[in-house]
């Protein structure tokens, strides 16, 4: 029987990159069927029958259900949908069930970039979900002139908290690495053994077949655990777990468990907290006041988290009562004083400094959050030079603030209480609990299929264009580059027509500049004169959404990067 499956993508490139991947993993051929422009479907062939159609939906939150709300229905404590959800249409084609959700990220998954996506993974994970985190390791950093300065790594944490999620929601819930282009032999040599492409891909195959996937998973999770040991060998400080320790934290099936393992490993944590526009004096004061609390590591020192020993929670919280006085929430210093378990401490600045959320903070509570699971107490310490209006709405709606801004989402919906004190709010010290509700599992069964967009969009638009090059390549045309909304930038992609080798220029420039302008998707073509021609393309729903010297810019920008010998 014929499966029907459905790609639900943040754009036409995840869902492209999700349907080459099924042929992949089915060993099967992919040919477009007769479709709609702006659903456009395929079906996946071996030995000439069709084992599975897949319909690709790009652009969430434009259809007549809502992926994200649908989610939070079913117990998800946030509002995120990841890159890509697999669902199978059932029930006489009128119903989808959820199947597995899946991230793609070609990004250097080094500094607050690493955990930015760990929201995604717990609002699947919590509701029994299976979240595959697919990402390249030991991608290079360029500098502004596009010089290799070195390769970055993510935090060992990060990788160690899709194991610890899975065991404390029961699912799978785990990275995928495979070798960036832009790796060097050093690091190919090294992290080899870790590499989890085709695991990843066998454990997906189980997972849509709805069949035991209890081996994979095994043998993903070690390979894993062995790849969070290698990234903590590469750091020159000494500042997280080594080696086994790792695997003996993993083995703490509680939160308190865990907490009690990391007070006897007893490794000290400190924050850095110089003087910052917009940090107000008590707030450096209170980093002096938790220091003495001493604050330990949850595994790795140089993130924004640490661990307060239970038998010091009640005088760090008459501290903080004597530095902002009788002031705070009383619910909040009744909380905060309870002696019973640890406390989590997540230090969040939030915010840039023109006051816009930063968007990889987000991450930080859930991160908290996937590595102790339920069981634990957690104070979101928030910091940074949030605009005023958002300070008046927190204090007296923090609900509804959480309801329309990600990062409040986060806090509020993961975190037990909130401590916020900015420079820039006219409120003063804001303190309160979210009374939260730990998620209940509740896994997703079904929702209405929806055939026809609510709304069409750019995503249509950039549907047409990408299916167009990238399903109909020939021997004289080739589609270098497609970034639509939500694209990862990951690079642009040149073919020498004559013997197949394809030449990559990878992390992409983030700002183009007064004069330079990302294309939306770059085409390459030969003519008959085996001339190399590059088209390249702005993609608007709207005419007059477009920008002024479109054309120029966008040549500009592309002259400039193929310029560049690193690739």
């Amino acid at each position: 029987m014929t499966r029907h499956l459905r790609i639900h993508g943040d754009n036409i490139v995840e869902c492209d990159r999700c349907l080459t991947l099924l042929g992949d993993i089915f060993s099967g051929e992919i040919r477009l069927l007769p479709s709609a422009p702006y659903r456009p479907s395929f079906a996946i062939s071996k030995t000439g029958r069709d084992i599975i159609v897949a319909d690709l939906v790009p652009g969430h939150g434009r259809w007549a259900f809502n992926l994200q709300q649908l989610l939070q229905n079913h117990g998800a404590p946030l509002r995120e949908a990841t890159d890509v959800l697999i669902t199978e249409v059932v029930d006489g084609q009128n119903c989808e069930v959820i199947l597995a959700g899946l991230e793609f990220c070609s990004a250097l998954p080094a500094g607050n970039n690493a955990w930015q996506r760990n929201g995604r993974a717990l609002a699947l994970a919590s509701v029994g979900l299976p979240y595959l985190f697919l990402a390249d390791v030991g991608g290079a950093e360029l500098d502004g002139g596009r010089v290799i300065k070195a390769p970055r790594f993510p935090n060992p944490i990060v990788p160690f908290s899709h194991l610890t999620a899975s065991k404390a929601y029961s699912t799978i819930c785990l990275p995928i690495y495979a070798l960036s282009p832009s790796s060097n032999a050093e690091v190919r040599e090294m992290f080899a053994p870790a590499i989890t492409i085709e695991l990843g891909k066998r454990l997906l195959k189980a997972i849509i077949e709805g069949v035991p996937s209890y081996d994979a998973e095994r043998e993903l999770t070690d390979r894993v655990l062995l790849a969070v040991e290698i990234l903590a060998r590469r750091r020159i400080r000494r500042d997280t777990l080594r080696d086994s320790e790792w695997a003996e934290l993993l083995r703490q099936e509680k939160a308190s468990a865990k907490a009690n393992w990391l007070e006897r490993k007893n490794m000290p944590w400190s924050r850095r907290a110089g003087v910052k526009v917009h940090t107000s004096d008590t707030f450096l004061q209170l980093v002096a006041v938790v220091a003495r609390a001493n604050p330990l590591s949850v595994g790795a020192g140089d993130i924004p988290i640490c661990l307060i020993p239970a038998q010091n929670v009640q005088s760090l919280g008459s501290a903080i009562q004597e530095l902002y006085g009788f002031g705070l929430n009383k619910d909040f210093m009744t909380w905060l004083r309870q002696t019973d378990s640890p406390l989590i401490i997540v230090w969040i600045t939030g915010f840039k400094p023109e006051g816009e959320d930063s968007r990889p903070d987000r991450g930080l509570v859930p991160l908290a959050r996937m590595l102790f699971g339920e069981g634990c107490r957690i104070l979101s310490v928030v910091s940074g030079p949030g605009k005023a209006e958002m300070w008046h709405k927190l204090l007296r709606e923090p609900h509804s603030l959480a309801k329309t801004n990600g990062l409040w989402a986060a806090v509020y919906g993961l975190g037990d209480a909130v401590l916020a004190d900015s420079a820039t709010s006219m409120e003063g010290p804001i303190a309160f609990t979210t009374n939260r509700r730990p998620s209940q599992r509740s896994r997703v069964l079904q929702f209405t299929a929806s055939n026809v967009p609510v709304r069409f969009t750019e995503h249509d638009v950039d549907t047409v264009i990408h299916m167009l090059f990238s399903r109909h390549e020939g021997p004289k045309s080739f589609l270098a580059m497609s970034n639509p909304p939500g694209g990862d930038w990951s690079g642009l992609t040149l073919r020498d027509f004559k013997n197949g080798t394809d030449y990559r220029w990878t992390s992409l420039p983030r700002v183009s500049g007064l004069e330079g302008k990302r294309p939306d998707h770059v085409v390459a073509i030969t003519d008959d004169n085996d001339r190399y021609i590059l088209v390249a393309i702005e993609s608007k729903d709207i005419a007059k959404k477009l920008e002024a010297r479109v054309g120029p810019r966008m040549k500009k920008f592309t002259k400039d990067l193929l310029s560049s010998t690193q690739q």
